[in-house]
């Protein structure tokens, strides 16, 4: 099973930065990452040496739609929807992962008195962050009835050597495998996931059904089962090659407060459920690498939070709306917009997939349809169809107070209004766009390409 250094070591050179000079952690990565996103640069960050740790740091491996593609088994150079088909045939055709003996995450094991999670190298992000928090953490636990495994991302603060505050805001299967254990009086036991192949990153931020081992769809991108071994402390499974892991248990009725944080909508939140992790166990590699994820606003959170997402609201709306051609969640718009692109074959079917696009995503405040012919994946082309295919008097409409994602700072009571903008032309417009003739345009590229341009 390839392992998070096979990915690093595949990337070719000039995918990645190396910071070689001792590096604190705190702020500074985090400046960095967003800096380069400033200049359209997205690399790979290896910090070697950083300030107080043994083990290099990395991050921003999920900057880039292109590089999550061929981590998801997409081929090099194909177009942007390349991930929503390798999704969804590794979605209907899953990998069950396997049990072994042993693993190199349990190289080196600390248990009891001598746990001090002080020491994995977690940095702090953001100006306001109440301390230092994992961002990167996929927490696997199993479904207290079914024993199905579950993947997912929670944050979570630093509080003591054995002890982490988290929050479990987004309301999914994690906290209500937590509610059911709660009303039987039972803590909930976790696992924290910190490093490993990307593809199991991809597979954890999926929104799936609760009897899906997100396990076995990481598997399907690998292309072979993922190989797991059983926690010392705790009745949960992880991956073997994973380069570190906490194992522990969410206390059923301990809450505590936690945050703020920097959330990927920009701002700094304390908005949270306010619970409590604690450490039974770390186990690591002998020599680990830690992974973190830009949190906040930046391309990597965004990107890995809605790409598998991306690709099931695609396939689910396609079966409704056979002639559409693409999908894209702006980075403008954190998780809140939506854009799609349809071949209109009758009068208000882009009003028809705009109701079901928002309905398939309460996630969605602000939801576009353009035509074939407009690129979503380019914004200026968006706005561009707004400006001359649109007319607010007609060709937009709203609903009031649904249901939303509470870390919308202008939310009220956990609802939002929705605004849909039918920005397609009308079938019998006779309005022509202006373009140059291909030829001309294939001469262009290429004297582009030739003079390296």
């Amino acid at each position: 099973m390839p392992s998070l250094n096979d990915y690093l070591d595949s990337l070719p050179a000039e995918d990645v930065l190396r910071i070689s000079e001792p590096t604190d952690l705190d702020y500074l990565p985090t400046a960095l990452v967003l800096e380069l996103e400033k200049r359209k640069r997205f690399p790979v960050v290896v910090v070697e040496n950083p300030i107080g740790f043994d083990a290099p740091w990395v991050a921003n491996i999920f900057s880039d739609r292109a590089r999550i593609a061929r981590i998801a088994g997409a081929a090099p150079g194909t177009g942007p929807n390349s991930f929503n088909d390798v999704w969804q045939r590794c979605e209907a055709h899953p990998l069950a992962s396997v049990i072994v003996p042993t693993g190199a995450v349990q190289q080196v094991v600390v248990q009891g008195a001598e746990v001090d999670a002080g020491a994995l190298p977690i940095s702090r992000h953001f100006e306001h962050d109440a301390g230092r928090y994992i961002s990167s953490g996929i927490l696997i636990c199993k479904d207290p009835d079914t024993g199905v495994r579950n993947l997912s991302y929670q944050r979570l603060q630093l509080k003591g050597p054995d002890r982490f505050g988290v929050s479990l805001h987004s309301r999914g299967h994690i906290w209500e495998h937590l509610a059911r254990c709660e009303a039987r009086g039972k803590n909930l036991e976790v696992a924290i996931l910190i490093g490993a192949h990307p593809a199991i990153y991809l597979a954890a931020a999926a929104k799936v059904a609760m009897e899906v081992d997100e396990m076995d769809i990481a598997g399907a991108m690998l292309g072979s089962p993922i190989e797991l071994v059983r926690c010392k402390t705790i009745d949960v499974e992880v991956p073997a090659d994973a380069e570190y892991v906490i194992e522990g248990e969410i206390l059923a009725g301990v809450h505590e407060d936690e945050g703020p944080f920097g959330e990927y909508t920009g701002y700094s939140t304390s908005r949270s459920t306010r619970n409590v992790f604690v450490v039974k166990a770390i186990t690591r590699k002998a020599k680990p690498v830690y992974l973190d994820i830009i949190p906040g606003y930046s391309m990597e959170h965004l990107l890995l939070g809605r790409a598998a997402k991306e690709a099931h609201v695609f396939s689910r709306l396609k079966e409704m709306v056979p002639n559409l051609k693409a999908l894209n969640y702006p980075r403008s718009g954190t998780h809140f917009h939506a854009y799609i692109s349809l071949k209109k074959s009758a009068e208000g079917q882009a009003r028809h997939a705009l109701m079901l696009l928002m309905g398939l995503d309460n996630y969605i405040k602000l939801a576009v349809a353009v035509d074939a012919d407009v690129d979503v994946f380019n914004e200026e082309e968006v706005l561009w169809a707004i400006a001359t295919r649109f007319q607010a008097d007609t060709d937009l409409f709203t609903v009031p107070k649904v249901l939303c994602n509470r870390l919308d700072p202008s939310s009220v009571d956990g609802m939002s209004a929705k605004l849909a903008l039918d920005a397609t032309a009308p079938l019998d417009w006779d309005v022509q766009r202006a373009f140059p003739p291909t030829r001309a345009v294939d001469w262009a590229q290429d004297l582009i390409r030739n003079r390296k341009l």
